[in-house]
């Protein structure tokens, strides 16, 4: 049997545990941001990415081609998703577990001990720990977190929804609708009437609202749109 890791992102792979079995796959999207469509789904996200992140990387390389690895492996694999708690990560994971085939594979997911921290100060001691600590997706939970994809896509996340893989779903949802009700807009202008510097409202913003998970990038275009 097979072991696969699914990784949100270059910085846990960076400090991954070198003695864990299994090949390594990483995510790294920001499917939080952008359309979210089924149509054209790679296409329109690597030209919204392209065009608005200033990127200049290969999306086809590190986003389409480390999606193709998650869609071939193999029957009978044992699969590992390393995913944090806040918005930006767990939208990620619903969007991989609604499209992988569950039938043949038993899949887990990874907790990090501490919700706020995720991963980022884990050493290797306690990421082999949470790793034991690891939950198997079940076919009822896999269908429930597939479900939240497609809420999520039609912007239409509801809190009457519990899960024992997706912890504190409530406050996700509330995060989600906090981007389209001004909450979001206000809880940034209420840092940014103290100080204008962006990496210090980027610093306290991630400490007063860990739920969003938001990346320095994804902040930076919040505040431009609400500027706009």
């Amino acid at each position: 049997m097979s072991t696969f890791h699914i990784l949100n992102g270059d910085c846990l792979a960076e400090k991954f545990p070198k003695n864990l079995e299994g090949e390594i796959i990483i995510w790294r999207e920001v499917l939080i941001d952008g359309p979210v469509s089924d149509n054209n789904f790679f296409e329109n996200r690597k030209k919204f990415i392209t065009e608005n992140y200033n990127s200049e990387s290969d999306y086809e390389e590190l986003v389409a081609k480390e999606f193709q690895r998650i869609q071939n492996i193999p029957e009978d694999s044992s699969v590992f998703f390393w995913f944090e708690d806040d918005l930006f990560c767990q939208v990620n994971f619903w969007f991989l577990v609604s499209s992988f085939n569950l039938n043949k594979s038993t899949v887990f997911r990874v907790f990090p001990k501490d919700k706020e921290k995720g991963f980022a100060e884990s050493d290797e001691k306690d990421l082999l720990e949470m790793y034991d600590s690891a939950k198997e997706i079940n076919g009822e939970e896999s269908k429930l977190i597939s479900n939240l994809w497609i809420d999520f896509q039609q912007n239409n996340l509801s809190k009457d929804v519990s899960s024992e893989i997706v912890r504190d779903l409530k406050e996700l949802v509330v995060a989600n609708e906090n981007r389209f009700n001004g909450i979001l807009e206000n809880q940034i202008k209420d840092i940014q009437k103290n100080t204008e510097d962006f990496d210090e409202v980027f610093r306290i913003f991630n400490q007063k609202y860990t739920v969003y998970g938001f990346g320095d990038l994804q902040l930076k275009r919040f505040i431009d749109q609400f500027s706009e």
